[in-house]
């Protein structure tokens, strides 16, 4: 429904413009009367108009200063602004105040109307961008912030995010023809993620205007603070265009039908340690075997492999890619596989992303090579700590181990590995106790002390921390996987 205020101070001026509104506006339309400005307020700040027709000469608060007001609202309407007075100076005041036309009465019935119909679609453009900017930052945010509410009673019924990958030729406005509501969440080359109503997504599947494209739906939610998860939803349902054919990407609509389990998060996060792991070691071999085990979804009901496999896509751009911010930008060739391997949507397969993959990561390797050749006891502090991990080292044993000033190591371990030495021998740590874990052989207790934790409650407090459940639940699930 269209709103539209007016607000005049002569009640057969405000009747007569309504008229006129109700005879020649091809469109559903609802119209508002306010006698003086402070009226007006209340009614914008109530029914939020697309367009206030305002007169500025009225008591109390005159044209000029409702627009100072109506300025402030979080959805600002586009304003007409009437005059008796053929004055510069209020003709001045309106356009600096954002009034889109200004019209001297006698009102000119085709000069208003070109105004309003101009002022409509100004209106519902900038209406639906600060709309579109709230939804990106609920979604950034992971919820609506206190002080930025959420109120749209066109959402109450539900919504759905859309991911849709495909080559788009035509203006989005054009695409969408016949589909409304709509909301851009995101628009990046070759992907469009949008929010559509449970009325909008019906005209959505019927349109042939993407009969080409591979789509992504979500499930249905009513609650804004789930567009985080919808956005999830839709693009791992969009992945799972890629195990249709031989992991190749088919065209179709694609509907989420499962969530991320906590077993397949613990399980990728053991597969992507062991990418690390092998980085660390500098073996191109066992990193090849490590991403090949990473992405291998052949196991998985059809159903989960879109959420998986979007789950190892985050560790990856979100994790592997900042793990050594100085190569990215100092090396033309990592940062240009980093752009491709964060632009899976346009890859053909999941063979090409795998290969983006490897190959950014090998040509890693050989600059963190070419960097031990220069800085040797960076591999001789890692090799201390595979062999002694069990011990009580610190920091200063090895930096005392490879003769090296403690403040100078600690940089550049940092430098050179990615991650601080205490994370590192963490990590490393519990890469170790979790295999102990899954040989069924030790109980916790001696898994902690074997890889090196002393505290065994603070073993079994960290592992929940990094793994996202016990201990004793990680050789539950693994021993039995490795059985069967």
């Amino acid at each position: 429904m269209i709103t539209i205020l007016i607000a005049d101070d002569e009640k057969l001026i405000r009747a007569g413009i309504r008229k006129n509104l109700m005879d020649n506006l091809g469109t559903e339309i609802q119209v508002f009367e306010a006698k003086n400005g402070v009226e007006a307020l209340e009614i914008c700040r109530r029914e939020q108009p697309y367009v206030i027709i305002t007169d500025i000469r009225m008591p109390g608060m005159d044209g000029i200063q409702l627009m100072e007001q109506v300025s402030l609202l979080p959805e600002r309407p586009a304003v007409i602004v009437l005059s008796g007075y053929d004055d510069f100076s209020y003709a001045k005041a309106a356009i600096t105040n954002g009034a889109l036309a200004y019209i001297l009465k006698p009102v000119d019935i085709k000069e208003l109307m070109a105004a309003v119909n101009k002022a409509l679609s100004f209106a519902k453009a900038e209406q639906q961008e600060l709309k579109e900017k709230k939804l990106r930052s609920i979604i950034s945010d992971g919820h609506v912030s206190v002080t930025d509410a959420f109120n749209s009673t066109e959402f109450e019924g539900g919504f759905y995010c859309i991911t849709i990958n495909g080559k788009f030729q035509n203006d989005l406005q054009s695409l969408f023809e016949g589909i409304y509501p709509f909301y851009v969440l995101e628009h990046r080359k070759e992907l469009l993620e949008v929010l559509v109503t449970e009325r909008s997504l019906e005209e959505f599947k019927n349109s042939e205007a993407f009969s080409t494209f591979i789509c992504g739906i979500s499930r249905k939610s009513a609650n804004v603070n789930d567009l985080r998860k919808l956005s999830y939803q839709s693009y791992s349902a969009f992945l799972n265009s890629y195990f249709v054919e031989e992991g190749k990407k088919v065209p179709g609509i694609y509907i989420s039908d499962t969530e991320n389990s906590i077993v397949y998060a613990a399980e990728a996060d053991a597969r992507y340690e062991k990418i690390i792991s092998a980085i660390d070691l500098l073996s191109p071999s066992e990193i090849q075997k490590s991403i090949d085990r990473c992405f291998d979804f052949d196991d998985m009901k059809y159903s989960g492999k879109g959420v998986s496999f979007n789950y190892m896509y985050e560790k990856v751009i979100n994790n592997l890619l900042k793990r050594y911010p100085k190569f990215n930008d100092s090396y033309t060739y990592l940062y240009l596989k980093s752009l491709m391997i964060e632009n899976l949507h346009q890859t053909e397969s999941m063979a090409e992303w795998k290969r983006y993959v490897s190959e950014y990561i090998l040509y890693l390797v050989e600059l963190l090579r070419h960097q031990t050749d220069q800085y040797p006891y960076i591999t001789k502090s890692i090799s201390y700590i595979n062999r002694h991990y069990a011990e009580d080292i610190t920091m200063a044993t090895v930096a005392n181990y490879v003769s090296m000033n403690y403040t100078w190591f600690s940089e550049k371990f940092k430098e050179q590995v990615g991650v601080n030495f205490n994370d590192y021998l963490k990590k490393f740590r519990m890469e170790q106790a979790k295999h102990l874990l899954e040989m069924g052989t030790y109980k916790v207790y001696e898994v902690a002390a074997k890889s090196g934790f002393k505290d065994v409650k603070h073993f079994m407090k960290s592992f929940r921390e990094m793994n996202g459940m016990s201990a004793g639940e990680w050789a539950k699930i693994h021993t039995t996987a490795d059985d069967e």
